[in-house]
């Protein structure tokens, strides 16, 4: 046989053989795409939360351990409704009866103290008396606050003329302390200034009813004896039931 033609078809069979092995090593290439062009299977996805589920208006909020800042005072009432709360140096607190607690900033008018002020009321659960025994607890007027929802108002007079002083509206629940705790605001209390608001505060604990709340200046904060949002918050978070 011709030398020239062993080369040649020697040098065939190596070419042919050559296009193979590209075509398998391609192919194989072409096999494996990156992992991120590869289809995943639905069922393989991790489940989704959507931000729009519906959840629990009046859940409280994680309780958060509020330290008084230093210089302020702190009461500690007695008996089994008993609580703890601190408060600014420059605010007195004095009993109000057998149940009852206030604490303000003391005035210098002789006509008594300024219209702001804090009150703490315990009812204990074999309480047995009516409206005006425990400063403002009223067992009428707490049954339809703790029957409101989230965002609904109501008044708790009787009159409808007096409506508008006595309309609280259920607030999102919140935590005072230990305790989580149902809040009600009322815009214009009866016989307190323009401007001023109430919040209070319902909370179970120790077998007794804890009333708690405050009478604070919306406009004018800075004024001599008043009190603010911020201030009735801070003093708020102190607040404990004791165990």
């Amino acid at each position: 046989m011709n030398t020239k033609i062993q080369a040649r078809d020697s040098w065939t069979v190596q070419f042919g053989l050559s296009l193979v092995i590209l075509s398998l090593l391609f192919g194989g290439v072409a096999g494996c795409a990156p992992a991120a062009t590869q289809p995943v299977e639905p069922t393989t996805a991790p489940p989704v939360v959507e931000a729009t589920q519906p959840t629990d208006p009046t859940s409280a909020p994680p309780v958060v351990e509020a330290t008084p800042p230093s210089g302020w005072e702190s009461y500690t009432s007695p008996g089994a409704c008993g609580y703890s709360i601190s408060f600014p140096a420059d605010m007195e607190g004095a009993n109000q009866g057998t149940y009852s607690w206030s604490l303000n900033y003391p005035g210098t008018d002789p006509s008594g103290p300024y219209p702001n002020f804090i009150y703490v009321s315990v009812i204990p659960a074999d309480f047995q008396g009516g409206a005006g025994e425990i400063y403002n607890y009223d067992p009428a007027a707490t049954q339809t606050l703790l029957g409101l929802q989230v965002g609904e108002s109501k008044s708790v007079h009787p009159v409808p003329d007096m409506a508008p002083s006595f309309t609280y509206t259920r607030l999102m629940d919140t935590s005072l302390g230990n305790q989580a705790a149902q809040a009600y605001e009322n815009t214009q209390p009866w016989e307190f200034p323009a401007g001023t608001k109430e919040i209070r505060y319902y909370l179970q604990g120790n077998g007794c009813t804890y009333l708690i709340g405050g009478y604070m200046t919306a406009a004018g904060a800075g004024e001599p004896g008043a009190l603010s949002q911020e201030r009735f918050d801070e003093i708020m978070a102190t607040f404990r039931a004791n165990p």
